[in-house]
Formats: structure tokens, sequence, C-alpha cells
């Protein structure tokens, strides 16, 4: 097993191990970064984030036993790690950039984003005030705003698309599709070459717009927390 306290060459192990623009790149903020480790098939990443969070892929990943929260990747390691319980599951998703075409999103103002999302997706992750978002985006019909959702840069740099949310009676027409192709485009025009995403593991509509967006899934994580 190799260990490293270099973030470059971490990352460069998790492009070899899992190719580029999967979750490490999205993760992998310089000022969180602890160490990594690796062996011929496996991963782990450690970052700092009020306790040491682990990150880890392959089939026998290496586990810190300091970690107080881990997401593992496609996990055979059962409901318990350690002191850790398993406690949510989410997939990540990630687009490659590169010939992205869409229609130009409108910016929506935050103060019609918050009774949007309070009105039709009160669980939404982020929300207007966040200090990560770069804009709101927007789709309108006849009855006004259709859809919404908020493009984000994470500490690592990386740009994500979140709290996708779809008026519930404008819900079937093609809106959240639309609208998510039209950020990536933004996010293009930005001169990204990666746009990512996470969802729910259960949410197959959400995972259905994704997908039909060219976003493919690069991760199914079992989030582990202690108990």
């Amino acid at each position: 097993m190799a260990r490293t306290d270099d973030p470059s060459t971490a990352l460069a192990w998790a492009h070899d191990l899992l190719g580029e623009g999967g979750p490490v790149d999205f993760l992998l903020a310089p000022t969180r970064f602890v160490a990594a480790e690796r062996t011929g098939d496996s991963y782990a990443l450690t970052l700092e984030r009020r306790g040491l969070v682990g990150v880890a892929f392959g089939p026998a990943p290496p586990v810190d036993p300091s970690w107080s929260h881990a997401l593992v990747s496609d996990s055979a390691l059962g409901d318990e790690l350690g002191r850790l319980r398993a406690s949510d599951h989410w997939d990540f998703f990630s687009l490659d950039l590169a010939g992205a075409r869409g229609e130009e999103p409108d910016v929506v103002d935050e103060a019609r984003v918050e009774p949007f999302l309070a009105a039709n997706a009160p669980d939404s992750a982020v929300w207007p005030g966040h200090p990560e978002v770069v804009a709101w985006y927007g789709r309108r019909d006849a009855a006004g705003l259709a859809a919404v959702a908020a493009l984000v840069r994470w500490e690592s740099g990386r740009l994500v698309v979140s709290s996708v949310a779809t008026r519930a009676d404008a819900r079937g027409a093609g809106h959240a599709t639309a609208l998510v192709r039209a950020v990536a485009a933004a996010a293009a025009r930005r001169g990204e070459r990666w746009l990512g995403l996470g969802v729910g593991h259960d949410n197959a509509v959400a995972q259905r717009v994704y997908a039909r967006c060219g976003f493919v899934r690069r991760a199914a994580f079992t989030v582990y927390r202690a108990t």
C-alpha cells in the first residue's frame, strides 16, 4: 500500500484508478486535504472537515479508524465501518463538457428562488445565500417560473449543478432537462471541462433527467457516520 500527503499525487492516483472527472476531482480541496492511500485496485482519500472524512473506492479500500464520517463507493463493507454506521446513500454523476451546447439560461433573482424551493422542493441541498452559489438559473412557461437550478463552485474549484426543482404543476414537460442542459452549456462557456452533481440513490426521476443530459454515474456512495 502506498500513501501520499501531496494533493497532486493523490489526484493523479485517482485518475489512474477512476478516470478523470470523477468524484475525487470535485471533493479534493487542497485546503481540506490530509492524505491519500492506494493499493492495486482500491483508493482512499482523507479530508479535514470538522473531523476527518474518508472517501473510498474499490473492493478493499484502506480505512482509517480515525474517520468521523466516510463515503464509500459501491460499498461491500456492510452496515458498519468500525465505529461508523451506514446512514444514507447518494450517487455522484459528472458530465464531460467538451462540445456542450445549449440555450443561455435565464438568471433568476434569489428573492424569487427561496419561495419557489419552499413550495416545490423543500429538501433542496442548496438555498439562496449559500456562499458557494455562482448563479441561480431558471426556465419559464406561460404561468411564470417553471424550474430553477443553482450553479455552485465547491471548495475544490469544480462546478456542480444543485437544487434542480420544477414547479409541481409543470412537471413532465421537460423543463428540468432543458434547464440542466442550459446550465451545462453555461458552465462550458466559463471554460470548465467537467460538471458534477450529487443525487439521492433512490431518486430515479432526477437520475433519468441527468442521464438524458449526458451525465454518467461515477460513484454510488454509502454514507457512514458516527453513531
